[in-house]
């Protein structure tokens, strides 16, 4: 039996990728090892797993740190906005939650995974559960003459003949396996391990939440412990529903994390908006803007350097009224706003949050593979997506969306690649 494309593998990227590659009117077989599809939807989460995020595009790429800008173009081609579009159309009625986090209206995950699998099944797709591939190999003349494809074995039946395979193999909860990271080996991929990382800081201040999805560029990240530093890195820093994140939180995470634990008091992580500053500076700064602008008010003075939600948050954390007319700010507030300015303080959580300190999965090196359409740069005709890239986001809800992004832009490319 042939296809035009195998997807292997039936959790968030499978089901994407089969939906984009059935949309381009390719004869697709999705085979899932276990019991049912989208398992790995399902994992427990207390009741409340967060399925996507609301943020920007731009927002999406720095919850990746180090490998946003691989999935740009996936992120653009399937954004968040198309698959709650997706969902809709479906009849899944979500919500947004504090920090951008979308939930379907009913938090049940179960609800999502079958309007995937309807759709899936809809467009046309073979769907197979409980089908152990066992090999995947390169194949020539054996469907047609000039035929260069995939044959994949399977263990209880007769091997598949196919143009092309999207490989979307990924954590499954109730599956021991790595199929997807030996199979991408035998075609020649770098297999980056898994490693421990701190992609986030959870803090004890929860103003953070309110500007989740805020972004400094470019701003310097001080670690001090016990009054002494103890590190510092100039990156970009991400707000989250728990603190920190981004590049800068990356690079020091680990050191910051590690001072707590041999620290009394909570950690302190200052942000300097500008290290070529001091706080005078930024008070002659302020009072010129003051001075020129009278009747405009403070969070929007202090937003030519902060975003707007940053700069009201941070003054009512502060105790000076973000509301408050540039002619009737004090002396005594404008120099407090300066020094915020300059360097705010947020304190390490003592108890982090299990989302702030993680194992990175590991998986396939990002470098070997198109951004433009997942095809490994390795084997023609081979496509890789979803939790099987070395790719990591800061929670669950970001992961779920680059499966779905890798996942319909492997489907999609796998499907229109002109056949051999």
């Amino acid at each position: 039996m042939s296809y035009s494309v195998a997807v292997i593998g039936g959790g968030a990227a499978g089901l994407l990728a089969a939906i984009g590659a059935s949309e381009h009117d390719a004869e697709v077989i999705l085979l899932e090892r276990g019991r049912r599809l989208g398992a790995r939807l399902l994992a427990p989460n207390g009741g409340g797993r967060s399925i996507t995020n609301a943020g920007s595009t731009e927002h999406l790429i720095q919850s990746f740190p180090g490998k946003g800008r691989f999935l740009c173009h996936a992120f653009e081609i399937f954004s968040n906005r198309d698959m709650l579009d997706l969902l809709a159309e479906e009849g899944v009625l979500t919500k947004e939650e504090e920090g951008g986090r979308i939930l379907p209206v009913s938090e049940d995950p179960t609800e999502v995974i079958e309007a995937l699998e309807a759709r899936v099944k809809a467009s046309g797709v073979t769907v197979r559960t409980q089908a152990h591939v066992t090999g995947i190999e390169r194949q020539e003349g054996r469907v047609r003459p000039g035929w260069r494809g995939f044959k994949i074995q399977l263990a209880d039946s007769e091997p598949i003949y196919v143009d092309r395979v999207v490989l979307c193999t990924g954590e499954n909860p109730d599956l021991d396996e790595d199929d997807g990271r030996v199979w991408a080996e035998q075609f020649g991929h770098t297999i980056v391990p898994p490693k421990s990382a701190i992609v986030a800081l959870h803090t004890e201040e929860d103003w953070p939440a309110r500007v989740a999805g805020a972004v400094l560029r470019g701003v310097e990240v001080i670690v001090r412990a016990a009054g002494k530093e103890v590190t510092r890195y100039k990156e970009d820093v991400l707000f989250t529903e728990l603190g920190l994140a981004g590049p800068a939180i990356l690079k020091i995470g680990e050191q910051a994390v590690a001072a707590q634990n041999g620290c009394p008091e909570p950690v302190v992580i200052a942000v300097r908006t500008d290290s070529d500053l001091q706080v005078d500076d930024w008070e002659a700064r302020l009072q010129m803007a003051l001075r020129e602008h009278p009747r405009q008010l403070l969070k929007s003075l202090v937003a030519r350097w902060w975003p707007v939600s940053l700069a009201e948050a941070l003054l009512e954390a502060h105790s000076i009224p973000p509301e408050v007319m540039a002619n009737q700010v004090t002396k005594a507030h404008r120099r407090q706003t300066a020094e915020i300015l300059d360097e705010f303080r947020l304190h390490l959580k003592k108890d982090p949050a299990p989302e702030t300190a993680m194992v990175t999965r590991g998986g396939v090196d990002v470098s070997e593979v198109d951004p433009n359409t997942m095809q490994s740069l390795k084997t023609s005709g081979l496509y890789i997506a979803g939790e099987l890239l070395d790719i990591d986001g800061v929670n669950e809800g970001y992961t779920l969306q680059a499966a779905y992004s890798t996942g319909y832009v492997a489907g999609w490319a796998a499907a229109t690649e002109p056949s051999e």
